[in-house]
């Protein structure tokens, strides 16, 4: 196997080769004239062509130095795309002048750190059309009592409104991965997160506690933060959560009630 390959497959790199595919995607984000988009991983370019064909402005950040030079020697062009060579994990938000729209094909090793990140400036964020591995799809779209339902869809639902838009089959990616991807929408809300957390952060870190042991029970994930047993029951009960509940369960609402009850009990 060539060095430039085991490099690439090393980086998540699966390149999408199904024209169908590659229109449906740009054609589902709602890219036009005028709007700003960045593209992580453009790889060979695919979706990078298209977005620039809609009369979108790219940014598009490739780690690969072969595939940036590449690509930017074909498509960069001042005002109608900017090949960047970087890790995305370190891009630059303010770089770009907001609102812009996300588009890409994620590099699966990397799409949940990706994904949290790009949540850290959703206030920047129109939407996002991302194509990832059909499991981390299905955490991220997951609603309470799905059996892929998690912390990570939790903290999505606070941040987005997501819809599952389409799966793509191996067959459309060189190399073929093992898996089957799917291509999903995020749209920052509008209005502020569906519930109030006093503390953001403290609030996730909450929530991933819950779902420590998935097979277990609230009250059991939970009770090591209510010494009092007394005053954990009645903070379940005004929060609308059962005792015998799974942490799967629970939908984003009734997570931020059982965090107040936590703060008020801590004070």
């Amino acid at each position: 196997m060539a060095v430039g390959r085991r490099k690439r497959r090393k980086l998540g790199q699966h390149f999408l080769v199904d024209d169908r595919i590659a229109d449906r995607i740009v054609d589902e984000s709602g890219v036009g004239e005028g709007d700003r988009v960045v593209e992580v991983g453009p790889g060979r370019g695919v979706l990078t062509s298209r977005l620039i064909g809609k009369g979108a402005f790219v940014r598009a950040v490739e780690l690969d130095r072969t595939l940036h030079s590449e690509l930017k020697e074909k498509l960069d062009k001042p005002g109608v795309c900017e090949i960047e060579w970087g890790n995305a994990l370190k891009f630059d938000f303010d770089s770009i002048k907001a609102p812009f729209d996300i588009v890409s094909n994620l590099p699966y090793s990397v799409s949940v750190a990706l994904i949290k990140m790009f949540f850290d400036h959703i206030d920047k964020i129109k939407s996002m059309t991302l194509m990832v591995q059909s499991e981390v799809a299905k955490r991220l779209t997951a609603k309470a009592g799905d059996s892929a339902y998690g912390s990570l869809s939790v903290y999505t639902a606070y941040h987005c409104k997501t819809e599952w838009l389409f799966t793509v089959p191996p067959t459309a990616f060189r190399p073929r991965p093992k898996v089957e991807s799917a291509v999903i929408g995020l749209k920052h809300l509008e209005k502020e997160p569906p519930v109030g957390a006093p503390d953001k952060e403290a609030f996730f870190e909450f929530v991933m506690t819950s779902f420590v042991h998935r097979r277990k029970t609230i009250k059991n994930n939970l009770r090591d933060l209510w010494p009092d047993q007394g005053s954990f029951k009645k903070s379940l009960l005004s929060a609308g959560v059962g005792e015998t509940q799974r942490p799967q369960e629970i939908s984003l609402d009734r997570f931020a009630a059982l965090f107040k009850e936590w703060l008020s009990y801590r004070t």
